[in-house]
């Protein structure tokens, strides 16, 4: 079946569109990107929603029904945690959870979008492998025996018991994190996981000295007031600046705000995780990247950040300190 583009497209003066919202300020069309307009009484979260176009504004008017996506790149895979797993090592998150979430390890097909965001069309025909791989995963032993099971069944089953005993460790774990270790937890079940997110966590713990060291030795109010970051002070208003840096950077911002004198919280997401930086208004300079950088925060600003995330995740060495 191939898409309708007059779902997308006004016909009229003031008719509305349908797309997905995926937070942040921005919204894709088809054909372009559109900055969304607030309005008032409208709380809008993510999902599928009718926009009324406005030149480059779209501003939002009510919850949509989902459009047809037949026409769009398909994506299969195996699902873990609200990821599709496509092969061995590609993975993505899908942009707006489903009603039902569907079963660990469950096979799937879902559309790119516009974006690059995937968004979860059909449930598919599972066969005896995810099935073995399910009663295993709960069970938490490897699968390294098991016959017929797909490089992104592996994965996704790595994935998923690694976060399943992190649940119990409280060692959250992401996809992106895990990646570069997916198939030995497969092979080595729980006792490959529990070695993968202990090493974490050390890592983490060495980040968090290092930030104690750092706020021990300088207050982040004498920071901001007489020891200004490196960087140049950029005109405008926060929030409007750090969007435009991660937009330019490849990057969507989803909220930002003022966590202390001198100081930006921002939320972003980035190859389809999020990630929360603290950074100086003026500058962009970053304080605390929220991932570990072995205390060379202050090295990078927000515009850079991302790629630093890409290069992290590429080298399968991201943690993530900050959620």
């Amino acid at each position: 079946m191939s898409l309708d583009y007059r779902a997308f497209l006004p016909t009229g003066a003031g008719d509305p569109v349908v797309l997905p919202y995926f937070g942040g300020t921005r919204v894709d069309a088809p054909a372009r990107r559109l900055q969304v307009a607030p309005v008032p009484d409208i709380e809008l979260v993510p999902g599928w929603w009718a926009f009324r176009i406005e030149g480059r504004r779209a501003r939002p008017i009510e919850p949509a029904a989902p459009v047809d996506l037949g026409d769009r790149p398909a994506v299969r895979g195996h699902w873990a945690g609200g990821w599709l797993f496509a092969s061995g090592r590609e993975c993505d998150r899908i942009a707006l959870a489903p009603v039902e979430e569907p079963a660990p390890l469950a096979r799937c097909t879902a559309r790119r979008w516009h974006s690059g965001e995937l968004l979860l069309e059909t449930l598919d025909f599972e066969d005896d492998a995810e099935v073995e791989a399910r009663r295993a995963l709960e069970e938490e032993r490897p699968i390294a025996g098991l016959r017929g099971v797909a490089p992104s069944l592996r994965a996704a089953f790595g994935f998923a018991l690694a976060a399943a005993v992190g649940g119990r460790m409280d060692i959250p774990v992401s996809p992106r994190e895990a990646a570069g270790r997916v198939h030995a937890i497969a092979d080595g079940g729980r006792d490959a996981a529990v070695a993968m997110l202990e090493g974490l966590a050390a890592e983490r713990r060495r980040h968090t000295a290092i930030a104690n060291a750092e706020r021990q030795r300088r207050a982040v109010v004498a920071v901001a007031a007489t020891a200004r970051p490196r960087g140049r002070v950029r005109a405008g208003d926060p929030a409007e600046r750090a969007d435009a840096a991660l937009e330019a950077a490849g990057a969507r911002m989803l909220s930002c705000r003022r966590s202390g004198p001198g100081l930006l919280e921002v939320r972003f997401v980035c190859a389809g995780e999020r990630f929360v930086a603290v950074v100086d208004p003026g500058s962009l300079q970053v304080f605390d990247a929220g991932i570990c950088l072995a205390g060379a925060d202050r090295e990078v600003t927000l515009d850079s950040l991302p790629s630093v995330i890409r290069e992290a995740i590429d080298t399968d060495r991201l943690s993530i300190t900050r959620r």
